[in-house]
């Protein structure tokens, strides 16, 4: 595995390296912050880094900061190490993104248990990143899936930023749209590409997507929290949602959110049975949905409000047919929105 070295101080960069190399580890070196930045931010950083509190140009904290704000699924892990003491430095250190802290001079017993810890978290990560790769392979089974999650999550987050929400469940909701419909790998492309309405059996096939997708992230204990998002997002406030049936006070409000969110994309979105429907007539059918009670009518209108026009900032489709231009399209959206 490949350790980043961050350290200004000569002495220690080369004692790292040479521990880290002695116990087997690939290091690579960096002399301050910007230089140690500039590597972790690339798509093939190392999975675990120790990076030196103090270092000019930009210190080990800043460095942690900026990385956790990046927006991936294998994050590295980082260790600072610093001559500083006290609680209130351990502290700063892990509020500003570090995942471990290990003061100088560095034992060589207590470094090399606190990396097996991070190699551990590494590989969970990895496990992760695998789930989230699958649900990217869901989505390119059919052109009329693909992106879909990854516009899902964009429409959620923009809704819980106008609304506000903590940071932790902002990015609760993040990972739970990216995956909110992985369960859909179980469904028939037959089913997800008929350019027709569902048959009965065909409702039932396609209605057990979210509990097929709990089933799949379940054993990874460090995704059960997102569960609630992809058991629960085609439930409705009045009960009559699936699989659970739950109403209005049983719904988790992220959960609430996404099926917002899910509901437009699925709406703005070309489908097999029809084009995409205009940004004007697609929040139309939203604050329909909330009044016949699917719907939160409050997140739908938070929802209208911070994106008035397209969400992707594009004007709507010019080859849109006239929405339920027939019985076919009627029947199909009813049974997508339910």
């Amino acid at each position: 595995m490949k350790i980043l070295v961050a350290e200004d101080n000569l002495f220690y960069r080369h004692l790292l390296a040479s521990t880290l190399g002695e116990w087997g580890y690939e290091t690579i070196a960096a002399a301050d912050g910007t230089a140690a930045w500039e590597i972790l931010r690339r798509e093939d950083a190392p999975r675990l880094a120790i990076v030196d509190w103090m270092m000019p140009g930009m210190d080990g904290l800043a460095v942690c900061r900026q990385l956790r704000a990046l927006p991936k699924p294998e994050p590295t892990y980082v260790i600072v190490i610093t001559a500083k003491e006290g609680k209130g430095n351990i502290v700063a250190a892990l509020d500003s993104g570090a995942d471990d802290y290990i003061a100088k001079p560095f034992d060589r017993e207590e470094l090399r248990a606190r990396l097996q810890v991070g190699i551990r978290i590494v590989g969970l990560q990895t496990s992760q990143a695998v789930v989230f790769a699958f649900a990217r392979a869901v989505e390119a089974k059919s052109p009329y899936t693909q992106g879909h999650a990854s516009r899902v999550t964009r429409y959620a987050l923009g809704l819980a930023d106008r609304v506000g929400v903590s940071p932790a469940e902002r990015e609760l909701l993040r990972r739970g749209g990216l995956l909110h419909d992985i369960g859909k790998i179980c469904v028939p492309d037959a089913i997800l590409d008929k350019p027709g309405a569902l048959s009965p059996e065909e409702i039932a096939i396609i209605q057990q997507h979210p509990a097929q997708g709990v089933s799949i992230v379940e054993p990874l204990h460090s995704m059960r929290d997102i569960i609630p998002l992809i058991r629960w997002h085609h439930e409705r406030l009045d009960g009559k949602g699936y699989p659970d049936g739950l109403t209005r006070t049983e719904i988790p409000f992220l959960v609430r959110m996404l099926s917002v969110a899910d509901v437009y994309d699925a709406l703005s979105s070309k489908r097999p049975y029809r084009n995409a429907i205009p940004h004007g007539k697609c929040l139309e059918i939203l604050r329909a949905n909330a009044s016949n009670g699917g719907l939160d009518r409050d997140l739908v209108e938070q929802f209208a409000r911070a994106h008035p026009r397209t969400l992707d900032g594009t004007e709507t489709a010019a080859d849109f047919d006239p929405y339920f231009q027939n019985a076919i399209d009627a029947e199909r959206e009813c049974q997508l929105m339910t």
